[in-house]
């Protein structure tokens, strides 16, 4: 990369990012600059953050309330797999991960949340990747499938405590979970998609000095 240009050149090239003068700008737009001004991936995480609160504040308040004989809607799962779809496994893993750690502080639970997260939003993120998941259908499907395998580590839990369960109904809850979890993604993963196209998020800078994006 070349030297960091001062204010005057960086806000010429927010206004003409397809000069010559500013080709550094236009491929190299993960580079980070430190004078006054954000990079469009800086951006794009501070929206995810604020899309996966409401997720978070409506998990740990009022899903279980809405539950229907324990099949509830994830808003989290749903959220994250959204995630994962758009920016990749590693971003899904990681954001699951932080997330999850949230939810075992609240709970009590170190460990447990925070595996459960991370898996889903690897696995989704990896099936998006391998299989080009493009569509609606396929992604629902592959949160369906995530999201079973997130279930396994409190099933498997439950079974080493030899607790009593009744495991034909947990297997069915789970399944009825998954299904729900998945119909919902379908209208929350193109928003998210959408969102993502805007150019707020998807320019490489952005000016916040008390101005206007």
């Amino acid at each position: 990369l070349p030297s960091l240009p001062v204010d005057a050149t960086v806000l010429a090239c927010v206004e003409d990012r397809e000069s010559q003068h500013c080709a550094w700008m236009r491929d190299s737009p993960s580079a980070v600059i430190t004078t006054g001004v954000l990079e469009g991936p800086v951006m794009r995480i501070v929206v995810d953050v604020l899309l996966l609160l409401p997720a978070l504040l409506y998990q740990t308040t009022l899903a279980a309330n809405l539950e229907v004989r324990g099949v509830g809607v994830d808003l989290i799962a749903v959220v994250l797999a959204s995630l994962a779809l758009t920016q990749g496994w590693l971003y899904g893993a990681v954001g699951g991960l932080a997330v999850g750690l949230i939810l075992d502080c609240v709970f009590g639970q170190m460990g447990f949340y925070a595996l459960q997260y991370m898996a889903l939003g690897m696995l989704v993120g990896l099936a998006g990747f391998r299989f080009r998941l493009d569509r609606y259908v396929l992604p629902a499907l592959a949160l369906l499938a995530a999201y079973v395998v997130k279930e396994m580590v409190p099933v498997v839990y439950l079974y080493f405590s030899r607790a009593q369960v009744g495991w034909g109904y947990a297997f069915l809850k789970i399944l009825a979970c998954g299904l729900l979890n998945a119909a919902v993604l379908v209208p929350v993963y193109a928003l998210i998609r959408r969102l993502h196209r805007w150019d707020v998020i998807s320019a490489p800078i952005f000016r916040f000095h008390g101005k206007k994006w």
